[in-house]
């Protein structure tokens, strides 16, 4: 027997559960996100005394109906706020890495913070790489009277640079550009390369979660599903396309 669960019966619930963690939020992201959850649903079949939730072409087992809501909706942000997406290999190799790794996980129930992680680690270095492609193979650091070129420049390697030369972060400028030192600045540099709305949101969303899961501070149950990770996917795709076409 199968099920959909009313999107209003989640919607208050879950908009108090992300604002109460959302470090990057945006004036526009309540009108954004109230529409996101007004078409959050996800089919319940129950078979014998076990439930079981399908998103996709996902299915997997759950708790309950009303306590699993929450947890299905953080570990497949992407899914849900941007939309369907596809697994993507024309991508940099540390990202295609992650994303098999990801694929892996999946089959590990019992591993699902890690593949949750694992998930959304897919968007992250998806920036960092972004960030390191649009430097190109040689690229001109200048603090006040100093002027330095760095060839084969990774972000991993300029911020450890800056870090070593105790610069402030504030004064330097990358490609005539400030450092995007932090998470939080490499998301707002990015974001000239996201175009819309819904997968700006889902990237700043999910990397939040990513950074509550990697120090072990997210109290619900998740359920991160293959879905999940073809947006993932996509997200960053979409993203270096964005960025071929600005050098283009």
């Amino acid at each position: 027997m199968r099920s959909k669960k009313s999107p209003t019966v989640y919607k208050k619930k879950l908009l108090s559960t992300v604002k109460d963690f959302f470090q990057y939020w945006k004036k526009s992201d309540q009108q954004l996100l109230e529409e996101v959850l007004d078409g959050f649903k996800f089919d319940v079949m129950k078979e014998g005394d076990k439930h079981f939730a399908i998103i996709g072409e996902s299915k997997f087992e759950i708790k309950s109906k009303k306590s699993s809501a929450i947890g299905i909706f953080l570990a497949n942000i992407p899914y849900f706020v941007y939309g369907e997406g596809q697994l993507i290999w024309d991508l940099p190799e540390k990202v295609a890495e992650i994303q098999r790794s990801a694929i892996k996980l999946i089959e590990f129930p019992c591993l699902r913070h890690v593949t949750t992680l694992e998930t959304y680690l897919i968007l992250e270095m998806g920036l960092r790489s972004l960030y390191t492609t649009w430097l190109g193979d040689v690229t001109t650091i200048k603090y006040k009277d100093h002027k330095v070129k760095v060839k084969h420049p990774t972000y991993r390697r300029l911020k450890l640079y800056l870090r070593k030369k105790g610069w402030s972060i504030y004064k330097v400028k990358v490609n005539g550009e400030v450092f995007p030192f932090s998470q939080g600045s490499l998301l707002t540099w990015a974001s000239k390369f996201i175009r819309d709305e819904r997968a700006d949101l889902a990237i700043r969303l999910a990397i939040n979660v990513r950074n509550l899961l990697a120090h072990g501070e997210l109290e619900w149950e998740l359920y991160p599903t293959l879905e999940s990770i073809k947006s993932s996917s996509f997200l960053v795709a979409m993203m270096f396309s964005n960025l071929k076409l600005r050098k283009s």
